[in-house]
Parts: structure tokens; sequence; C-alpha cells
């Protein structure tokens, strides 16, 4: 697996003030979330299958991924693009634990660790928190606005950018003071109805410097189906890291 970004950055409030086409909003933030999907007591489990595709300097990777996910932990199964299973992913609350089959080792790491492998960086956040990012309304400090799209900035500086049109959102931004955040950029696009629930189809995590990315295409996704016990079921002879 190829190393990884996860080291926050963005831009303040005041260069988001700074472009000319953006402005202060009048709308309220209960106003903004009534448009925007809020799938917390809905979405309760995850099944799907994609293509991860990964381009940072000098490198580049397709892997095939399987996930599984409930509320409070995911799994995933890593197949490289010559069919190769690589391994596992396993991930809870507080790690990630990440099985590397053909070199036989496990490493463990702490969620928001900055070095984490490229597929790693997709599985550092829960799949149901990822396709369907969530805030609430006294979270926001102030919301901007251009022709086309709304900007929450929230406490924690995070800004998230949402379509007027649709009220879907189409990017969140972290700050680098938030060092607890687990990517620096999420970009969402191609959404579809699934079963009732509005998701996105592509999702793009991006490095601090822009020149890395993982890029998650899903080719299949079932909603709220009855998942096995989720975990990683190592071999007695592989030894644990803990990075």
């Amino acid at each position: 697996m190829l190393l990884l970004f996860l080291v926050a950055a963005c831009s303040t409030t005041e260069e988001l003030t700074a472009d000319k086409e953006m402005e202060r909003s009048a709308i309220s933030a209960e106003e903004l979330l009534y448009s925007v999907p809020d799938y917390r007591d809905d979405l309760l489990t995850l099944s799907g299958r994609g293509r991860a595709i990964v381009s940072e300097p000098g490198n580049s990777e397709r892997v095939t991924l399987q996930f599984q996910s409930n509320r409070n932990e995911s799994l995933f199964q890593v197949r490289t693009s010559v069919g190769v299973e690589g391994g596992q992913i396993y991930v809870d609350s507080d790690s990630l634990l990440i099985y590397n089959r053909v070199d036989r080792i496990a490493e463990k790491a702490p969620l928001h660790q900055g070095k984490l492998s490229s597929v790693g960086s997709i599985a550092s956040v829960n799949m149901i928190d990822l396709f369907n990012f969530t805030f609430d309304a006294d979270e926001v400090v102030e919301i901007y606005e251009t022709s086309g799209t709304y900007v929450a900035v929230l406490h924690n500086q995070a800004m998230v950018t949402i379509s007027k049109n649709t009220g879907l959102i189409q990017e969140v931004v972290h700050a680098s003071a938030n060092f607890q955040a687990p990517f620096s950029r999420i970009e969402y696009e191609g959404y579809a109805e699934i079963e009732n629930f509005k998701l996105p189809r592509r999702i793009t995590v991006i490095s601090s410097d822009g020149q890395s990315r993982a890029t998650l295409l899903v080719q299949n996704l079932d909603i709220n189906v009855t998942l096995p016990e989720l975990g990683i079921d190592l071999p007695d002879d592989i030894p644990v890291y803990r990075l």
C-alpha cells in the first residue's frame, strides 16, 4: 500500500471572504440544513463494492474495495488490479487494524494517524459518515454564498460547500488547526437516489498539498442490509505492530 497524506489544511475564513464571488448569506443555519440530507436516524448499514484510484507524485494504483459498515465500525476487503487479495482493514471509533495479506503483517494505528496507506485514508472515516456528512445548526458560525452554492463555516473551522439547487454537499474542507480531522478535503460527485437515499457515487479524498488523492468510485451499494459480525480473523502467527 502507498503511504499518504491526511495532514489537514484549508483556507481560513479571511481567505474565504476575500473571494470576490463570495458574500455573507442571509439564510439561517436552520433554513440551510432543511434542504441538506441527514440520514442519521435512517441509514444504519452499508454494504458495497467499488474501485479506489490512488494518485500521488511518481506513483498511481487501482484497487477494488468491498466494504461493510454500521454506525460504529467498518470492514474493507482489498484486491489489487491484478486480482491479488491484498488484505483487510477494520475500523472502529478509535483505530484502524490493517492486515497486509501479501506481506503477512498487521498494523494497528490511531484513527487520526497522519501516515496511513492510500486505502487507509478512505477507511479512516466511518463509511456511513463518509457517504452522508452531517452537522447541526448550532455548529454553524457563518454562512457565505455564491451564485450556485452556500458555504457553511463551522466552529471547528471546517467549511462545507452545499449546492443551492439540490441541497447536496459538494465539498468538505477541514482547517489546518483541526489536527483530529482524518482528511484535509473531500469532494462529492455523481449523486444518485438509492432506495430513497441520495448518496454520492464518487468520493475523492485530497491531500493538503493537492498533489495526492484517493478516489472511490462506487459500483454497487446496498442499504440497511443485515451484516455479519465485522472484524478480522488474524492467523495466530501474524504479528500486530502498533504505529
